[in-house]
């Protein structure tokens, strides 16, 4: 019975991943998804800590390779489930499971010597049918499938739709893809995605020095949208490429990529790929820049500067009860995490919560707006949402003027009397000089 009960606890936990319409899903929201190249994890010293890093620091998803040379490996050259392979994979997916992260299980069939792809075929069918619990997974085919495949070539369109159509017969509802490269244009990859009948179109962008410009991204997306099906930007160039020694080219990337209507993006590093004695959090912070400095920045922590450029918004220690705006420092309690509700980076207009430094609170609008605000929220629900605006069009960063207002109808404007050196209210109805505030980067 107790054993009943646990199961019942962690499936109701879980996540649901979906696809609706040009978008993902996650428990029937639609969600921007953020994931972490993560190609090591049949190897890594120590899964559970390395996911919960990462979740703490807002990736949605990882991809892994469950035929990585990183021993153990999933599949053998006739198409049979090595068991410590299979038992090695179903852990990391339950750790993946219990912190509520997506798992990209991208497939190479090049790392496994002899594998034809009828065995190949067979081999993912059975690792479909071992996959069934698990609603969090995606599958692709072949990670870059027009360069790789059984023998280290390219694996056709056929073999593609006769592996995809297995694992529908065998799990209707699983997302599939199968990942196209750079060599083949965008225009191609979409319609090579509707031929095969996949679920998204996973692609790798160009290496290219202008690969983060907005305009770079919305062309490629664009050429993907053709089909109607999200579009997942699987592996952006990575460092040591061109335009890849800063993380600011990576933040940029991922805000165009949301910008463009991507459905997902992949922070994509080869840190990830041997992490046999070694934790990720240690291998991402051996490189300062840009991973370092880019995971760190997935949930920005700001202040907000009150109109009269003099207070700041604070949470009385750290949350969990009043705010005002009446301190001239900004420290830990005038610190929040920034962070848009349907994922991603947040841009101008999204739906944005505000965490508290305690971590454990939230800010909200009592009764959902026109009186008082309080850092009592305890999840990010309807009164803890707001709409962040900056005029600017495009991700919210240090430097700006914004404002924000609830979500609801009425909308409600964060406003601070006299412009700041006293009490928070959300309690009127349009903005003024009083209703903005400047945000300003938190210190490390």
């Amino acid at each position: 019975m107790i054993a009943i009960v646990a199961l019942l606890a962690r499936d109701a936990s879980a996540q649901r991943l979906t696809v609706a319409g040009d978008r993902f899903a996650v428990d029937g929201s639609p969600r921007f998804l953020t994931f972490i190249s993560y190609f090591g994890a049949m190897g890594a010293a120590d899964v559970a800590a390395d996911f919960q890093f990462l979740k703490d620091a807002g990736f949605d998803g990882v991809r892994i390779w469950p035929n990585s040379p990183e021993a153990p490996q999933l599949m053998r050259g006739d198409g049979s489930l090595d068991p410590s392979g299979l038992q090695r994979l179903l852990d990391i997916l339950d750790r993946a499971r219990e912190r509520r992260l997506i798992v990209d299980v991208s497939f190479t069939a090049e790392h496994i010597g002899g594998l034809t792809a009828a065995a190949y075929r067979t081999a993912i069918a059975f690792s479909t049918s071992a996959l069934l619990p698990y609603r969090n997974v995606l599958i692709d085919i072949e990670n870059e499938r027009n360069l790789y495949g059984p023998f280290g070539r390219p694996l056709g369109a056929s073999d593609v739709a006769a592996i995809a159509a297995s694992i529908k017969a065998i799990d209707p509802a699983r997302i599939v893809t199968a990942s196209n490269s750079q060599d083949l244009p965008a225009s191609a990859a979409a319609q090579f995605t509707a031929d095969t009948g996949l679920d998204v179109t996973a692609y790798h962008d160009p290496r290219i020095p202008s690969w983060y410009v907005a305009g770079q991204v919305q062309s490629v997306v664009d050429a993907l949208h053709r089909n109607g099906r999200p579009v997942y930007l699987q592996e952006p160039t990575r460092f040591p490429n061109p335009s890849t020694d800063r993380a600011e080219y990576f933040r940029t990337a991922h805000a165009n990529a949301k910008r463009a209507g991507a459905a997902a993006w992949c922070f994509h590093t080869d840190l990830g790929f041997n992490l046999r004695g070694t934790t990720f959090r240690a291998r991402l912070q051996s490189r300062l820049e840009p991973e370092w400095a880019f995971v760190t920045s997935l949930l920005p922590r700001i202040h907000l500067r009150a109109s009269n450029a003099t207070h700041y918004v604070v949470a009385e220690n750290g949350g969990g009860g009043a705010v005002f705006a009446d301190r001239r420092i900004p420290g830990l309690w005038e610190t929040f995490a920034l962070a848009a509700v349907d994922g991603g980076p947040a841009l101008d207009r999204d739906r944005v919560s505000l965490r508290t430094s305690d971590g454990r609170h939230f800010l909200q609008a009592v009764d959902g707006g026109g009186g008082a605000i309080s850092a009592a929220g305890e999840q990010p629900g309807a009164w803890e949402t707001f709409i962040v605006e900056s005029g600017a069009g495009e991700a919210i960063a240090a430097g700006q003027t914004v404002t924000l207002r609830t979500a609801s109808d009425p909308s409600w404007y964060v406003s601070v009397e006299s412009g700041g050196g006293g009490p928070v209210s959300v309690s009127r109805t349009s903005k003024g000089q009083w209703e903005t505030f400047t945000v300003v980067a938190a210190l490390p």
